[in-house]
Order: structure tokens, then C-alpha cells, then sequence
């Protein structure tokens, strides 16, 4: 049996031969930095690859404060714009190692470990047994490496290794709770060359700099790791969709794009480009993703992202391809957007009692465009404003060539449903929407044989108490109280206000009392449970009727299909319908013609 301790080895004249004593030549010569921190933060002790990354001229670390040997690096990781202190931890954190006392620094990973030294403290008497470890990783070992050749990717490695680790967890997640991952690697092309042209400061300093600018367009709860130099990983959490990655991905490319100005040096130019994967689709395992990440990231051009699965990275071309060609199309709507107007039916009366004014979008190779694939990504691409626009200046410009050419059509109220963001005080073009729909009216005055002026020189504009502007119940709540004066200067030209979508969200009965709102709209989504064999959600429906007629409000029934729907809406005590199964949407020469004919339902109501 061996000697169990050192002083048993020293008088056994086996020293050479302990493991501690082996166990400090291994440490002594690993290819990672690695030194002992006491109490007070003093290193009493450095391998020899530390010594020679921070002193290459020659020099002693013993002694130094930990703090004025490493620098903390922004926490990207953690809070946004935030800075983290070098703290004793497992977790590996990012820091620079001064060098020589200059101001030039390595970038690196660090790791600082607390252990209790045992028996050994005996030794030193007087001292505190616990201690501090800690571990030095150089991610600047690929220019002018101090440390072997064969070593000079060990931080890359552990970079990785850190991406991979937090991958881990986020699959574990994800398959817990059933949701997808989003995996980004983003190359900055060009660093190399600054640190040819520059050296490793500058290409460290924009390095940071890029990786502040990721972190300002990403979400708080995404993760952004520097896997290397050049390269950065990003993990998105749900929700993740191709659409959301794609989103993320033009912005971060937008972020990236402005040249890095710094303070010495010529405005530096990098282009970016990523590589995009998706969990499970694309890989189930940390590696395994980040190696189809990597495939991706070859397929992208500079300044450009492209996706593993080539048929995702077609359906986003072809995605790509129909927003520009909606752009395209609203810039001049009169060419491919047309009007369709869904008559409404009182069941009292039986009669049409007035029409919904609905955009179709026709398009000269793809057809037909359904309005459920067209109204939502002009809404996203805040465009939505320019087609209502168009709308209800089509709906004004129609309804007076009916009364000119003396149809009855010219009579009937008209509903028109508008995107919340139309109720903004300033339009895209400074326009109020009380502001425009005035000047809509006193265009069409002007034409008029003998029309009268104001006081002001301004035409009368015409009465617009037959318009009602619908609006989605969540959108209105969100912006009508902010637009208040707005709301009542729209009412002032007789234009009606109608809550749509009544059902499908929580309703603020409290809100809509407060409101100058004078009409209720239940959609399809709500008539839809009315299916539901059980009584609760009939009773939900007859609450909600119930309320709408103590606030005076005019309820109506969108999207009846059947005959089921029908009876259960006449039971409930609902008074105006709509849908195709009283009356289809129909173009304006077509709805003339029924009109014409007696303005008849589909079936016998």
C-alpha cells in the first residue's frame, strides 16, 4: 500500500511518484488556463498555460486579483443591455484576460469552482480551507495561439459545448410540453479579414458589438450563445413557426447590415447570413441539429438565411413571393381588388335590410385569392390601412352611381368592416379617418349638377348616416378609449359603429357601454356552437343577446349555413341574419339584377 499523503510521501522518498504530485504536472501543463483563488480573490497559484496567455513577455500572476485579470463580458444570455460581474459558479461565463497589463485582452470562457482542500490544509496552517478553481477557456486561440496548434480549437469547443448544453434542456422542454425549437447560426463573412487587416481587438470589439445588436432584436426569452468568432447560435422557444424563424431572421439581417462604426478605425463592413433549422422536424438531438444547422448555413448567400429542408425553404420563397405581390397589387388596388355585398335579412320583416360590402382579391395568374389568405398579411405587413381606404372609397364612389341610376340600392345601409389600426388619429398619409371619409363625400358633391356650397367654400358633403364600420371587438376595445374623439366625430357624420366577432374573445360589456357603439356582431365561430348538444353554450349565446339588448345594440347573426343555425338563431330571439344560406355574396351587377327581382332570401325565412 502507498503513501496516503504527501508528508508520508516525502519521508517515504516517493514524492515524484504521489498522485497529488502527478495530478499538479497534469494541471500544470493542460491546455486550458487554470489557477487557484483564495478568499480575498488572490491568485496563489497558475498553470502554466494562464501564465503565458496573460504575461507572453515574461511575468508572475501570484497575487493578482481576480478582477483586474478578468473583465466580464456583456451577458447576453441574460437580461438585454445588461452586464454581469465575474461571479463563483458551475456555469461557464464569457470574460477577457488582460494581457501584459495592456489594454489588449483575449476573449474566453471561465468557470470559477469553489472546493474544499481537507487534509492538505493542514499544511498551511492559518489558512482558510476553501478555495477557488478557476478554468480559463481562450476563444482567440486561432490568431497568434500561445497554447499548442493542436489545442487551438478548444474554445470553439467549449462554445459549442455550451450551445449544445442549452439545447438539451430546450428538448426537453419542447417534447414536455409538445412545442417546437428554432436553431439559428449566423455567420459575420468579413471578421476574418478585420483581424488580418486590423488585428484581434478590433475584430473582438465588432464581434461584441454584433452581438449587442443580436440581442436587440430578439426576444428576452431567446437564447444567443457566441459559438466562435465568427459565428453566433440562437435558440427560439415557443411558439416557433417557419414564419416566425423567417421574421426573426430578416431582422436580425437588418440588424446586422449598418457598418460598425468604432472609435480609431474605418467604418467596418461584415455581411451576415444564417442558417435555419426546426425541432423536431429537422433533427431530435442537440447535435444532430446543429449539424443540418450548418448544411443551412452553407445554402445562404451573404446577407441572406436559408432553411435545412429545402421544400420549407421553397414554401418560404413562395410565401416570399406573395407578400411582395400583395405589396405589389395595393399600390394600385382599382386593378385587382374588387367588391362583393352579402345582403342582411330581417326576420320580421323577411325583407333584405341592408348589404356587407366584402374585398375579393383577383389575381392575374393565381386566380381567385381567398380573403382569409390576403386581409391578415396586409394587416401584418401594416398595409391593412391602404386596403380599407380603398374599400370604403369604392363603397361611397358605388352607392352614388346606384341612386344616380335610381336603383333602390342607393337606399340600403351598408356595413363595411375596418382593421382597428384605421381608427389611428394619423393615417399613413396624415389623414384622420373622420377626415377622409368627409372628403370622400365632398369628391362626389363636386360631380353633382347643383351642388351647394358651405359658408367656407367647402361642398355639403352627404348624409352618411346608411354607413356602419364594423370593427373586431378585441381591436376596438384596444384602441377606443385612446380614440375617444375620434369615435365621436365618426358618429357626427351619421356613420353607425358595429363591435364584429362578438363570442370568439372576452367582451368588456362595461367597455362597449362606454363606447358609441350601436351594433353587435356574432361570427361564425360563434354560431358554429351552437352545434354543441349541451345547453351551456346556448345559454352563453342567450346571455350575451340578453346583454346586447340592454345596451340597445342591434345584434346580428354572420355566417349561417344551415338550416339547424337558423331555427336555433329564430329561437334565441335574433332579428337580422346573414349568410350564404339567405344570400350569397354577389358583385354589383349581379346584385342590381336581384334587387330587381324582388330582393328575395335563398330559402323561405
Amino acid at each position: 500500500m502507498g503513501p496516503t499523503t504527501l508528508l508520508q510521501a516525502a519521508s517515504a522518498g516517493k514524492v515524484a511518484h504521489h498522485p497529488s504530485v502527478v495530478a499538479g504536472l497534469v494541471l500544470d501543463r493542460a491546455p486550458v488556463g487554470l489557477a487557484l483563488i483564495d478568499a480575498n480573490d488572490r491568485l496563489v497559484w497558475a498553470n502554466t498555460a494562464l501564465t503565458e496567455l496573460a504575461c507572453p513577455t515574461g511575468g508572475e500572476l501570484q497575487g493578482r486579483n481576480l478582477n483586474e485579470l478578468f473583465r466580464p463580458f456583456v451577458n447576453l444570455l441574460g437580461e438585454r443591455g445588461s452586464y454581469h460581474t465575474l461571479s463563483p459558479g458551475e456555469d461557464w461565463q464569457q470574460a477577457w484576460l488582460a494581457v501584459d497589463d495592456s489594454a489588449s485582452a483575449r476573449l474566453g470562457l471561465m468557470s470559477c469552482v469553489a472546493f474544499d482542500r481537507g487534509a492538505d490544509a493542514a499544511l498551511d496552517s492559518g489558512t482558510d480551507p476553501l478555495m477557488w478553481l478557476v478554468t480559463f477557456v481562450d476563444l482567440d486561440a486561432d490568431a497568434d495561439a500561445v497554447l499548442d496548434r493542436r489545442h487551438a480549437d478548444i474554445g470553439n469547443v467549449a462554445s459549442t459545448w455550451i450551445f449544445e448544453d442549452r439545447l438539451s434542456h430546450a428538448f426537453d422542454r419542447a417534447d414536455r410540453l409538445g412545442q417546437r425549437l428554432g436553431v439559428m447560426l449566423i455567420e459575420l463573412h468579413g471578421l476574418s479579414r478585420i483581424l488580418v487587416d486590423h488585428g484581434g481587438e478590433m475584430a473582438s470589439r465588432v464581434s461584441r458589438r454584433a452581438g449587442r445588436r443580436l440581442v436587440n432584436v430578439l426576444r428576452r426569452e431567446d437564447s444567443v450563445v457566441q459559438v466562435d468568432r465568427e459565428r453566433w447560435g440562437v435558440l427560439l422557444e415557443h411558439p416557433v413557426t417557419p414564419e416566425t424563424l423567417q421574421l426573426v431572421a430578416d431582422r436580425c439581417l437588418e440588424a446586422l447590415e449598418p457598418p460598425f462604426t468604432l472609435s480609431g478605425y474605418r467604418p467596418a463592413l461584415i455581411e451576415p447570413r444564417i442558417g435555419i433549422v426546426l425541432c423536431p422536424e429537422d433533427g431530435e438531438e442537440a447535435g444532430e441539429l446543429l449539424a443540418h444547422a450548418e448544411k443551412a448555413l452553407e445554402e445562404a448567400v451573404p446577407g441572406g438565411f436559408a432553411f435545412y429542408d429545402g421544400s420549407l425553404q421553397r414554401l418560404m420563397e413562395r410565401q416570399q413571393r406573395f407578400r411582395h405581390e400583395l405589396q405589389e397589387a395595393l399600390m394600385f388596388p382599382d386593378q385587382q381588388f374588387y367588391l362583393v355585398y352579402q345582403p342582411q335579412f330581417d326576420l320580421i320583416t323577411r325583407r333584405c335590410c341592408g348589404l356587407e360590402a366584402l374585398v375579393r382579391w383577383r389575381h392575374p395568374q393565381r386566380g381567385e385569392v381567398a380573403p382569409g389568405e390576403f386581409v391578415a398579411l396586409a394587416a401584418e405587413m401594416q398595409l391593412v390601412d391602404r386596403l380599407d381606404r380603398w374599400v370604403l372609397k369604392e363603397v361611397v364612389a358605388q352607392r352614388r352611381r346606384w341612386r344616380e341610376a335610381g336603383s333602390e340600392l342607393g337606399d340600403w345601409d351598408i356595413s363595411v368592416n375596418i382593421h382597428h389600426c384605421l381608427l389611428d388619429q394619423d393615417g399613413f398619409d396624415g389623414r384622420a379617418l373622420d377626415l377622409y371619409l368627409r372628403q370622400l363625400c365632398e369628391s362626389g358633391a363636386k360631380g353633382e349638377a347643383g351642388a351647394e356650397k358651405e359658408a367656407g367654400g367647402h361642398y355639403r358633403h352627404e348624409c352618411l348616416d346608411w354607413l356602419c364600420l364594423e370593427v373586431d371587438g378585441a381591436g376596438l376595445f384596444e384602441v377606443g378609449h385612446r380614440q375617444s374623439h375620434l369615435l365621436r366625430r365618426i358618429v357626427a357624420l351619421g356613420v353607425r359603429l358595429g363591435v364584429d366577432g362578438l363570442g370568439r374573445s372576452p367582451v368588456d360589456l362595461f367597455g362597449m357601454a362606454s363606447l358609441p357603439v350601436t351594433l353587435g356582431k356574432l361570427g361564425p365561430d360563434t354560431l358554429k356552437t351552437l352545434a354543441d348538444p349541451s345547453t351551456s353554450m346556448r345559454q352563453s349565446v342567450a346571455a350575451l343577446m340578453r346583454c346586447l339588448e340592454a345596451l340597445e345594440f342591434v345584434a346580428v347573426a354572420v355566417g349561417v349555413e344551415t338550416a339547424e343555425q337558423l331555427d336555433t338563431i329564430k329561437a334565441l330571439g335574433l332579428v337580422r341574419i346573414q349568410g350564404r344560406l339567405v344570400g350569397a355574396p354577389l358583385e354589383s351587377e349581379a346584385l342590381v339584377d336581384w334587387a330587381a327581382s324582388g330582393a328575395h332570401p335563398a330559402i323561405a325565412i
